[in-house]
């Protein structure tokens, strides 16, 4: 055991582990004021996990005392981010001397601390991709219709309410939206490709085919297909079928930096960050060289974001 182990004075083991837990529950409101020595909190917890369970094993009734340490281990949860900003890095070198099992998770409160850092990172980068593309997707709307007719604007309508449908998990509901939507506008290839990528997570290759067909005959090239669809399939977790398209875009347009930034969509959905930046800095080389400043800022922007992500990851804990 590490050396922030508390001796205990009870007597029998029920009044050590109610004396454990009176002792976490004291300490564990004024983690704020305690520095370092808030590890002890720790291995009373562990003291008192223990003792549970030998207590259980021998027949002991300890709802009581399990319903107090379950309030424990609830402030503790609330309070790791503070917590861990008390004791870090003294919790690695005791975590080291301890060697607990990954079920005693309180050791591992900065681990999960630095996993919700990369969490909201991710989310950010991932808002910042569908805001930038709503906000593409609005230009040429725009540019396109300026008034758009009724039945655009009630296509668009569908249209959103089949992506929330799909960032909701009903992917039934939203190739209902996205079929409205297309019978809606048929001059529109978005909706088309929604519909395809939707019925090809459904196990319906043959009508997701049909519909992907529709929209090439609709789109200029199999890159604005191939970029539209890759882009969809990473919105519905599909990394697999989304690096198909990134790869097949690259090959069939080496020169086209849209391309390079689907790769580093579908890298950076891999938690693949190296690949991801790499395919954003090819990207805006490409955009330089093009003279297209909108897709030049993108990848810069991306690229900035990616490496905060890449940052937030935890470090690989060394081998004792």
């Amino acid at each position: 055991m590490g050396k922030y182990y508390v001796p205990m004075t009870a007597l029998t083991p029920g009044d050590r582990v109610r004396e454990a837990l009176s002792e976490a529950e004291k300490r564990v409101v004024n983690v704020r004021y305690m520095g370092t020595r808030a590890l002890e909190l720790l291995h009373l917890m562990d003291q008192i996990a223990d003792g549970l369970e030998q207590l259980k094993a021998a027949g002991t009734d300890v709802r009581a005392e399990e319903t107090r340490f379950e309030t424990v281990q609830l402030q503790l949860q609330s309070r790791k981010r503070l917590f861990v900003s008390r004791v870090r890095p003294a919790l690695e070198e005791e975590r080291r001397l301890v060697q607990p099992g990954a079920e005693r998770w309180w050791w591992y409160l900065d681990v999960a601390v630095a996993e919700e850092r990369r969490r909201r990172l991710r989310r950010a980068l991932i808002t910042a991709g569908v805001v930038l593309a709503v906000l593409a997707v609005l230009w040429v709307v725009y540019d396109r219709f300026i008034a758009p007719p009724p039945n655009v604007r009630q296509a668009f309508q569908r249209s959103s309410d089949g992506e929330a449908l799909v960032e909701a998990g009903d992917l039934e509901g939203a190739l209902a939206q996205f079929q409205q939507a297309a019978a809606l506008d048929p001059t529109d290839a978005d909706h088309l490709v929604w519909v395809g990528v939707v019925y090809q997570q459904l196990g319906q290759p043959d009508k997701a085919e049909e519909a992907f067909r529709a929209a090439r005959a609709l789109l200029n090239s199999d890159l604005e297909l191939l970029m539209s669809r890759g882009m969809k399939y990473l919105r519905v977790g599909n990394i697999e079928a989304a690096e198909a398209d990134a790869e097949q875009a690259i090959a069939q347009n080496p020169r086209s930096g849209w391309a390079y930034t689907l790769r580093s969509g579908v890298a950076a959905a891999k938690g693949d960050y190296v690949t991801a930046i790499d395919a954003l800095d090819t990207a805006a080389e490409l955009a330089n060289q093009a003279g297209d400043t909108q897709l030049e800022a993108y990848a810069r922007t991306q690229r900035a974001m990616l490496i905060q992500l890449q940052a937030a990851q935890p470090l690989p804990t060394a081998t004792p």
